[in-house]
C-alpha cells in the first residue's frame, strides 16, 4: 500500500509495545483468590487486557460497589509490587521506534493503564526516551476509557489537527477509542487481538510485525 502520511503516532502499551500478559493475569488471579471467587478461564483473562479493570471485573463477575473496590485494590496490591515488572519488550519494537524517530515522527504512549504504571514501565525498559508524551488513564481526572486517554494524549502533545495523528494498538478497544476521538487507527497482530477483531473494529490497515509497521510510514 502507499505510505501513510501521519506525523503523530500514538501507541498502546500492553500487547503493542510490551508483552505484559503474565503480570496482568497474575494480578487478576490474585484478586480473585483474595475475594474467594472463581479464577477466570484463559479466554476471559485475555479480555482483561485492554479495557479498564473496573469494566473487566464488572463484565466477567458482575462485581459492583464495595466488592468491586476490593477487587481493584487486591489487583493493585499485586500489580504495584510484582505485576508491572512481569513484562518484556516485544521483539522488534526498539528498532521500529528508532526508525520512526529517524523519519521525524512524533511518538506518544496512549494506554488505558494508569499513567503512573505506564511511566514506570516505559522507564524500566528504556522506552520513555522515544516518546514525546506519555498518556495513561486517571481515576481522579475521570479518564478511564480509551477515547478520553487519546484526547488527553493529543492535548498533551499540543495537537490541534487530528488528521495528523493515528492510533496504533492490538485490540478493538484501541480502534474504537480512536474512532470516538475522531482519529484513524492501525491494528497490530503481534499482541493479544486477532486480524479479524481489528479489521471488524475499523482499523485502516493491520500489520503482523513491528518492521511492517515502521515501513508503513
Amino acid at each position: 500500500m502507499d505510505k501513510l502520511d501521519y506525523d503523530v503516532l500514538l501507541f498502546d502499551l500492553d500487547g503493542t509495545l510490551t508483552d505484559s500478559i503474565d503480570g496482568i493475569v497474575n494480578a487478576v488471579c490474585y484478586a480473585c483468590e483474595k475475594l474467594g471467587i472463581r479464577i477466570p478461564t484463559q479466554e476471559e483473562l485475555l479480555e482483561f487486557i485492554g479495557p479498564p479493570m473496573t469494566h473487566s471485573f464488572t463484565t466477567h463477575f458482575g462485581l459492583e460497589g464495595r466488592t468491586l473496590d476490593k477487587a481493584i485494590d487486591f489487583y493493585h496490591d499485586y500489580y504495584s509490587d510484582k505485576g508491572w515488572k512481569e513484562n518484556r519488550v516485544i521483539d522488534g519494537i526498539i528498532p521500529m521506534l528508532e526508525d520512526l524517530k529517524r523519519k521525524g515522527k512524533r511518538l506518544a504512549l496512549s494506554t488505558n493503564k494508569p499513567e503512573y504504571y505506564a511511566q514506570q514501565i516505559m522507564d524500566l525498559f528504556g522506552l520513555s526516551k522515544y516518546m514525546d508524551f506519555i498518556g495513561g488513564s486517571s481515576y481522579e481526572e475521570d479518564r478511564m476509557v480509551k477515547w478520553k486517554v487519546i484526547e488527553h494524549t493529543l492535548k498533551g502533545l499540543g495537537v490541534t489537527d487530528k488528521s495528523s495523528a493515528i492510533m496504533i494498538g492490538d485490540r478493538h478497544y484501541d480502534v474504537e477509542g480512536a474512532k470516538r476521538a475522531s482519529i484513524e487507527a492501525i491494528g497490530v497482530t503481534f499482541g493479544y487481538g486477532s486480524r479479524e477483531e481489528l479489521e471488524n473494529a475499523g482499523a485502516i490497515v493491520v500489520v503482523d510485525t513491528p518492521k511492517e509497521l515502521s515501513e508503513l510510514f
